[in-house]
């Protein structure tokens, strides 16, 4: 086979690289006949040369190279020495391509191939005077050529494959995002790259088609015309190859232009730019339009780094025409390429895609604090440059809410205009001015305040607010509220939580100290005990005996101006006079029901009325249950002061009856009404046993009642509000004070006194009413058996029974309109049922008291029942 002239001209180079070899050695022309093989390929190949044909820039390069590699400045020049005397010999012809090919020569990574060569490449002479022989084992490069592997030894040599224009090539993974190997001379750098066998590409892929396959091809446009196009694009500006698509929402190039993959990868790369900055401009135009606060502040600083974005792309732009004064091996005469624009952009990309990210999720809240949480998130990221970006974005986005959050822990002001501060303001009651004025959004809330934060700043706003509308101290929330504390900045979480902290202290303490001292909380609260909850037992007597005498006329005949006589007559005969006037002005004895037509004793309720700002502070709910509560006690200590009453008036007719009956014997006369004397003394007697029974019943309720259940429930309130604690804590106490007698008096969500006590009222009632019918019948009997035979007395007696008969008979006691036959009979006989209906209903309200676990109501049952009378009854 005929060498060609270039096959001449290749060997000619191996053999003036690596000197002549041996005339007998056929292994090492085996070998030689591979490599120029091998470059043959690359001379034929459609490869388009990179490299700027200049050649003093070629030349500094060199220079550069060789200062570089620790030589010194004196090897420098001696390289600018040769070249000079290369351009002296033949003026006229080109060195570039020469300069070149030394230059890739001494920086290609084939070199530490050729170093770690065997020394036979050197010199066959050298070899001989060492002795040293190498097989194909020992170097791949040492074999002889074998068809199919030019591409193999390519590899081996660390000489890198192109790709063909379907094909992304190496060293393209970092911009096109694929998991192409990096080039081979940087992995030899790197030293990532072992036994070249190993990395060597499958058999397949080991023939000459492979290598041409993998050719590229040119592109119909160049690469100036893309960048021109590029520095639109990255403005969201359509170009004129690249244009935005609506359908996939991002940069594409046009279709009809061709272009190579790895051109086409890297223009799609920079076009990302593009579409990102069309996003960030769009939300940003949306929001100036219509935005919210937060949104403003955040935009502010999108637009600012938006501002640098655009000054690096008018910066690439400038440099775009302007030639670079030295240009490496490869580079191209623009000053900004492809991969320049891409590495020059790799960190707004980043800043771009943050900020897209970040619009996306703001997008997705509700807005207020939704943003500062959106961008706190990002805040924790562990990515350094994520971190800091977004320190910034959150410290530019979190000025109006610092704002707002300075004005409410400050003075107690909400200024809110767009409702996207975690604190809302709804139009309440004034009695609700406490409790309701001001809520919590827990949606508006950011992830950077924790809960015990947010209950503090809530609760010293509110505190503040409260200081100055109700309680008349805005004197001290100017001059020495929590303002004297801010020293700093309040935009780190750190130095607003020391002074959230330091202000709940002092706002809290102020107005329990205003709340207290100024206006008597306390004072209030244990008067509602002693008056309300009837713990004052000379009031409770006095207004006790001065209200059944005004409710003993009739019920159409009392009116407002009477109970407040009565209150006013209790007051004056017990230790109340003594009080606080402020404190005996708020009790009013009235009617449940200012319009009913039958005030009688169960309409009739003491109540205490709190005047601000007491009455804002305590709910109207723990007042309606205090209420409740003083009604039922009221009812209570009626019913026992009428058997108090009623138990007098026994022992009074008891001693009566026992003196006019020993002067009955004593004279020797014989009593006229003994065949009625008999029931009436026997009714009496038993009417007298169950009154004391009932007294003793309703002792111990209202002895449990205040000493168990009042009084140990007032003695953990005050326990519990000893510390230096804040409003709220201060009402839950307090509710739960209230709770406790409420559950038990009024029965709550469970059986209480007042369900199971009701039937017994009503009982109670009816045998008081009895007994004093059953007491005038009595009287009755007795001045018919005193009187005289006389005509006077007999017309008198015959009136006296007349007009009780016609009593009898209007009041239609027997439903028949008609008069009884025995009246001291059937007065004995209802007397008598009444007692056994009371009996029965105390072994039922014992017998679910007994079932009570929670409380310590079982003792009660043992001192109702203390000698067992109910119990060996049943």
């Amino acid at each position: 086979m005929e060498s060609s002239e270039l096959d001449k001209t290749l060997h000619k180079y191996i053999d003036a690289f690596l000197g002549v070899p041996a005339a007998n050695d056929y292994d090492e022309s085996g070998r030689r006949d591979g490599l120029a093989h091998f470059f043959r390929d690359i001379a034929s190949s459609n490869i388009a040369p990179t490299a700027l044909r200049d050649e003093s820039a070629i030349i500094g390069e060199m220079q550069k190279r060789v200062a570089g590699s620790g030589r010194g400045t004196r090897s420098a020049l001696q390289v600018s020495r040769l070249c000079g005397l290369l351009q002296q010999q033949n003026p006229g012809f080109n060195w570039w391509p020469v300069l070149y090919l030394l230059l890739e020569c001494s920086t290609s990574a084939v070199l530490p191939k050729i170093a770690a060569a065997p020394s036979s490449y050197i010199s066959n002479h050298h070899n001989r005077v060492h002795g040293s022989r190498y097989d194909s084992r020992t170097s791949p490069m040492l074999s002889p050529p074998q068809p199919g592997l030019h591409s193999q030894q390519r590899h081996d040599l660390g000489i890198p494959r192109y790709g063909t224009p379907s094909a992304i090539p190496h060293g393209m993974s970092e911009f096109a995002g694929g998991n192409t190997s990096a080039l081979p001379a940087q992995a030899y750098s790197r030293g990532e790259l072992g036994n070249p066998a190993s990395n060597a590409p499958p058999p397949e892929e080991q023939s000459n088609a492979y290598l041409h396959r993998n050719l590229p091809t040119y592109d119909d446009v160049s690469e100036a015309a893309l960048l021109q196009d590029l520095i639109y694009v990255l403005q969201g500006i359509d170009g004129t190859y690249v244009h935005w698509n609506s359908m996939t929402s991002s940069y594409t190039v046009n279709p009809e232009v061709k272009l190579s993959r790895p051109t086409r990868a890297m223009v799609t790369l920079l076009s990302e730019l593009g579409g990102l900055t069309r996003d960030v401009q769009s939300y940003i135009s949306e929001v100036e339009r219509d935005g919210r606060l937060f949104e403003q502040s955040f935009c502010t600083e999108l637009k600012v780094e938006m501002s640098t974005y655009y000054k690096l792309v008018s910066e690439i732009e400038g440099r775009l025409f302007k030639v670079p004064r030295t240009l490496r091996p490869g580079e191209s005469q623009l000053g900004v390429t492809l991969r320049r624009m891409y590495c020059w952009t790799t960190e707004a990309r980043q800043k771009l895609r943050l900020m897209a990210t970040a619009i996306a999720k703001v997008q997705e809240g509700s807005g207020g604090g939704t943003v500062l949480s959106t961008i706190s998130t990002l805040v924790d990221d562990g990515d350094p440059f994520i971190q800091s970006f977004a320190k910034r974005l959150l410290k530019t986005a979190s000025a109006p809410f610092n704002h707002i959050l300075v004005s409410w822990v400050t003075d107690g002001e909400l200024v809110d205009p767009y409702k996207e501060f975690f604190i809302r303001e709804r139009e309440s009651r004034r009695d609700m001015f406490w409790s309701e004025k001001y809520t919590v959004a827990s949606d508006m809330i950011p992830v950077h305040i924790s809960g015990d934060m947010t209950r503090k700043i809530f609760q010293i706003g509110r505190s503040l607010n409260f200081l100055r509308v109700a309680c008349d101290d805005a004197q001290w929330v100017a001059e020495g509220g929590p303002r004297t504390q801010l020293t700093g900045d309040i935009s780190d979480t750190s130095d607003l939580e020391a002074f959230v902290y330091r202000s709940s202290s002092m706002v809290n303490g102020r107005l329990m100290s205003v709340l207290r001292d100024k206006f008597d909380l306390m004072g209030h609260i244990e008067a509602i005990r002693r008056y309300l909850l009837f713990e004052q037992g000379d009031f409770a007597l006095a207004l006790m005996e001065v209200l059944e005498n005004q409710m003993d006329r009739s019920g159409r005949s009392v009116m407002a101006h009477d109970l407040s006589a009565v209150l006013s007559s209790a007051t004056r005969s017990s230790n109340a006079q003594h009080e606080n006037p402020d404190r005996l002005s708020a009790i009013v004895l009235t009617f449940q029901e200012e319009g009913t037509k039958n005030r009688g004793w169960n309409e009739v309720t003491l109540t205490y009325n709190l005047s601000a700002p007491l009455s804002y502070v305590i709910p109207r709910s723990t007042m309606r249950q205090y209420f409740e509560v003083s009604h039922f006690l009221l009812r209570l200590r009626r019913i026992e002061h009428s058997l108090h009453t009623i138990w007098r008036h026994q022992m009074t007719e008891s001693r009566a009856y026992l003196r006019s009956e020993e002067l009955q014997r004593r004279k020797g006369t014989a009593r006229d009404g003994d065949k009625q004397a008999d029931p009436l003394r026997q009714a009496m007697r038993q009417s007298s046993i169950a009154c004391s029974e009932m007294i003793q019943f309703f002792h111990q309720v209202q002895r449990y009642i205040a000493l168990n259940v009042i009084e140990g429930a007032w003695g953990e309130f005050i326990e519990s509000t000893k510390e230096e604690i804040d409003i709220d804590s201060w009402n839950d106490a307090h509710s739960k004070y209230v709770d406790v007698i409420h559950e038990v008096v009024c029965g709550g969500s469970g059986p209480g006194f007042q369900r199971n006590l009701s039937g017994i009222f009503e009982t109670t009632l009816r045998f008081i009413s009895a007994v004093k019918e059953l007491y005038n019948e009595q009287a009755l009997s007795a001045r018919r058996a005193t009187s005289g035979a006389g005509a006077p007395a007999k017309e008198n007696r015959e009136s006296l029974s007349e007009r009780l008969m016609r009593l009898r008979t209007s009041g239609n006691l027997f439903g028949s309109g008609q008069a009884a036959a025995d009246p001291a009979a059937e007065h004995a006989s209802q007397v008598r049922s009444t007692i056994l209906r009371f009996k029965e209903q105390v072994k039922d309200i014992m017998r679910v008291l007994s079932h009570n676990t929670t409380s310590d109501l079982q003792f009660l049952v043992v001192t109702i029942d203390f000698n067992g009378t109910y119990t060996a009854s049943a």
